[in-house]
């Protein structure tokens, strides 16, 4: 997996290009671990756009990140789903818990609302 981030008004936007699977998730949770508990950040956009699979364990980590983050009331948002990784998210219901957007654009948009 590959991560990028960058942020804007306090919110954090993290791009991630690969697989989100079990091999992945440790390398994943040391990446976002600082973004989540910074104080300074009050919301995080995960940017799916250039993950192709994601696994049980993947979703167990966008699930831990929401959690963390309402926890600390920040916002969460994820974008840029593929049509089968929006499927995941129907299947599982997590559609109808987390807010899912189209674009980044739109998911900051609702976060700075």
């Amino acid at each position: 997996m590959i991560f990028s981030h960058r942020t804007e008004d306090n919110i954090c936007i993290i791009s991630i290009e690969g697989n989100i699977a079990l091999d992945g998730v440790g390398e994943a949770k040391a990446f976002l671990k600082p973004h989540i508990e910074s104080g300074d950040i009050k919301g995080i956009v995960m940017n799916f756009e250039k993950v192709n699979f994601i696994d049980s364990s993947g979703i167990g980590l966008i699930v831990s990140v929401f959690k963390t983050m309402q926890e600390k009331q920040g916002q969460f948002a994820i974008t840029n789903l593929s049509k089968k990784n929006e499927e995941i998210f129907t299947i599982t219901r997590l559609n109808k818990i987390l807010s899912i957007h189209d674009s980044e654009e739109a998911a900051l948009a609702q976060m700075k609302g």
